[in-house]
């Protein structure tokens, strides 16, 4: 498979477990400010659009994300590390938003 986008290159198709737990960030770069949530992978579904792709239930208000969406691409990792990432946030001057 190639990448979306450009069809150039090598893309792996990205499957991860059922159930696994993972964290979000949605980086706003312009007003520094963080999105984060967690959520739990619920199927690997396989679109043309993206190599990476799962369906995940969010922890948390989902409704707050209506008005957040600003952009496609997400920052996702396996496991729980919101505190980790609000820690971080605040040392580094950026504004956190939580879900939770």
């Amino acid at each position: 498979m190639t990448h979306y986008e450009s069809e150039y290159g090598a893309a792996p198709k990205v499957s991860m477990p059922i159930g696994q737990e993972l964290t979000f960030l949605d980086p706003e770069y312009s007003t520094l400010r963080w999105l984060g949530f967690k959520g739990i992978v619920k199927d690997n579904p396989f679109y043309e659009i993206c190599r990476s792709q799962q369906d995940v239930e969010i922890v948390g208000d989902w409704k707050k994300l209506l008005g957040e969406v600003r952009d496609s691409h997400w920052v996702a990792a396996y496991g729980d590390y919101l505190r980790e990432t609000q820690y971080a946030a605040r040392r580094i001057g950026v504004t956190w938003e939580g879900l939770g």
